[in-house]
């Protein structure tokens, strides 16, 4: 055995002792948008909508930014507000026109036209 093949079988001891096997659920919570989709997930459409829009207040230009107001859209739905769901897909369309999630909303759009 060579010293190259015996040293790459210790990365994963390595990656394990420095903590990357040690991840509880709390590292990854994103906060009110982790509180929203649990909402979401339960069918509390009110309370998903309004996590959703707390996470945008606090990071507007957030990674999960998309995302929720996406979701805060089929909230909306959910709570037969299509008007108001159509204004938030128009939106994602229009400043993300390049990301999936433009394309799941223009699904959206094309659904409440009927």
């Amino acid at each position: 055995m060579n010293l190259k093949t015996s040293s790459i079988k210790w990365i994963p001891l390595i990656f394990f002792l420095t903590g990357a096997g040690c991840r509880t659920s709390d590292s990854f919570n994103f906060g009110a948008y982790s509180e929203a989709e649990n909402f979401y997930e339960k069918g509390e459409y009110a309370r998903a909508a309004a996590k959703y829009e707390e996470y945008l207040r606090e990071n507007p230009g957030g990674n999960m930014a998309v995302i929720s107001r996406y979701y805060m859209a089929k909230s909306y739905e959910g709570m037969g507000q299509a008007d108001r769901a159509r204004e938030i897909y128009e939106k994602i369309v229009k400043e993300a026109p390049e990301l999936i999630w433009a394309t799941f909303s223009r699904e959206r759009l094309e659904e409440l036209k009927t």
